[in-house]
């Protein structure tokens, strides 16, 4: 009997729990460490299947060359990811295609035969899940080569190809060159675009997508979205979840995350805003400590807790010059940036080489090959990389943890992140004068110094902040 005055159980609203929650990110994501591998440049576990025009490791890339990088070296450096920390990779493509860089698919059901064979993949994706550690693979599903079979018929047949609406095709017979006949991302003419209107292209590409995640991989990064159909992105979404709802989806977006993070297509963006103000803020010094603030508040604005901490915070990637470049080969600007990276709200990514001081321009010089060679590696970013990865997976507060601006005097930017144990209090100086932590006499007590650059660790007694320097502090909740 239900005491008079209360609603009758027909009267509740029924909520959909399973629903809700598969809205939001896994809650894997906000405990990782990703580092991003580009399969040619990280190390060559089989010179057995280099393809014929492998060039010297030590060469320097450009647009062409290959440096025979394959899924054996990558099962070979497995020990390597463990002790630097990491416990998530992405890996740029890795279906069959004639160029280095994979982005122009030949075929979306082989492996590039130069990285190995499905087996050998196979064989990665468990090798790296005893290690505790997940995979993501790139998604490339606006465009195709113009080496994939369907627009090489459609090349072949013109206006008689069965395949000739699974792109826009203009005119035809087909032209290629400076100025194609055909729509393609951004004029390339090996880059034609696919017609997602056409049913037979969204089952088909919905076929290789279910293979692939039925593999055993843990999430998808998803080449240009923004150039695709968001009615294609809700389909991926539920086809991807319905296979493996613990999966992990990421968008390239370089401008507005928030339509993109609603819960019906992506679980997180590549965070290129958040990037872009690091750069100001800690690599060019262009904008002040409060600016940087406001940025930061902007980025976040909108977006639900659970997508803030999913978001893929990076520093660099493929498609963008190296962060010490960025920096001018300033190490202090570019060892605080990473402090930050690496306590801000979002999933720390790594770039393959970042963590041991590769540097270079924008594509190709990006793409340089792995150093395994100590004497030509940046001990010092090596030390604090692996450091700040274990504090990061020590401290829930920098995994989950809530966080609150503070304001800590002139100059110096700062937060707490608050856990169910323990607080961190972070704090960056990117002037070029010592600063001073104001803070409140009743937060003097019980602050402990744990990680700082540029300064030793002496404890709030010393509230000074050098120049170009953090200082990092934690402190146990009753």
């Amino acid at each position: 009997m239900y005491q008079s005055g209360l609603a009758e159980p027909a009267d509740y609203k029924k909520v959909d729990i399973a629903k809700s929650i598969s809205l939001l990110p896994p809650g894997w994501a906000s405990k990782s460490i990703f580092y991003q591998i580009f399969p040619d440049r990280f190390y060559n576990g089989d010179p057995g299947n280099d393809p014929p025009n492998t060039v010297s490791w030590n060469d320097n890339p450009n647009f062409e060359n290959f440096f025979g990088g394959d899924f054996q070296g990558v099962i070979a450096k497995i020990p390597y990811l463990l002790e630097l920390g990491v416990n998530a990779v992405y890996f740029n493509p890795i279906f069959a295609s004639p160029s280095n860089h994979k982005y122009n698919t030949s075929d979306y059901l082989q492996i590039a035969p130069e990285f190995g064979d499905l087996w050998t993949f196979k064989n990665l994706i468990a090798q790296l899940h005893q290690a505790g550690i997940r995979v993501i693979i790139d998604g490339v599903f606006n465009h195709t080569g113009d080496t994939f079979w369907a627009f090489q018929d459609v090349m072949k047949r013109g206006c008689k190809s069965y395949f000739k609406d699974w792109y826009y095709c203009r005119e035809f017979p087909i032209r290629q060159g400076a100025h194609p006949n055909y729509e393609c991302w951004w004029n390339f003419g090996t880059l034609p675009k696919l017609n997602h209107q056409n049913p037979e292209v969204t089952r088909y590409l919905l076929k290789v997508i279910a293979f692939w995640t039925s593999l055993g991989i843990d999430g998808w990064r998803l080449d240009v979205p923004n150039e695709v159909t968001m009615d294609f992105w809700r389909l991926f979404r539920k086809l991807v979840k319905s296979i493996n709802p613990e999966a992990f989806i990421v968008g390239e977006i370089w401008d507005d995350p928030f339509s993109w993070l609603t819960g019906d297509s992506c679980d997180a963006v590549m965070n290129y805003r958040w990037r872009e103000a690091v750069i100001r803020y800690f690599a060019a010094g262009q904008i002040n400590a409060e600016q940087f603030r406001l940025e930061l508040v902007n980025n976040r604005s909108n977006l639900p807790w659970e997508f803030i901490i999913s978001a893929y915070n990076l520093l660099g990637s493929h498609d963008t010059p190296r962060f010490l470049t960025v920096c001018n080969d300033d190490l202090r600007r570019y060892l605080t940036a990473l402090v930050f990276q690496f306590t801000y709200p979002g999933i720390p990514a790594l770039y393959y080489g970042d963590e041991i001081g590769i540097n270079g321009g924008k594509d190709p010089e990006c793409r340089k090959t792995m150093c395994w060679d100590e004497s030509g590696q940046n001990q010092i970013i090596l030390r604090e990389t692996k450091q700040l990865i274990k504090i990061r997976k020590q401290y829930q507060a920098l995994q989950n943890g809530s966080y609150h601006d503070l304001h800590l005097g002139d100059g110096i930017f700062g937060f707490v992140r608050s856990g169910k144990t323990e607080q961190i209090l972070a704090c960056f100086n990117m002037t070029h004068e010592c600063a001073c932590i104001e803070v409140p006499h009743e937060w003097s007590n019980g602050w402990e110094p744990i990680y700082s650059v540029g300064c030793g660790m002496s404890g709030l007694n010393y509230p000074e902040v050098p120049p170009l320097g953090v200082r990092i502090f934690k402190r146990g909740k009753g």
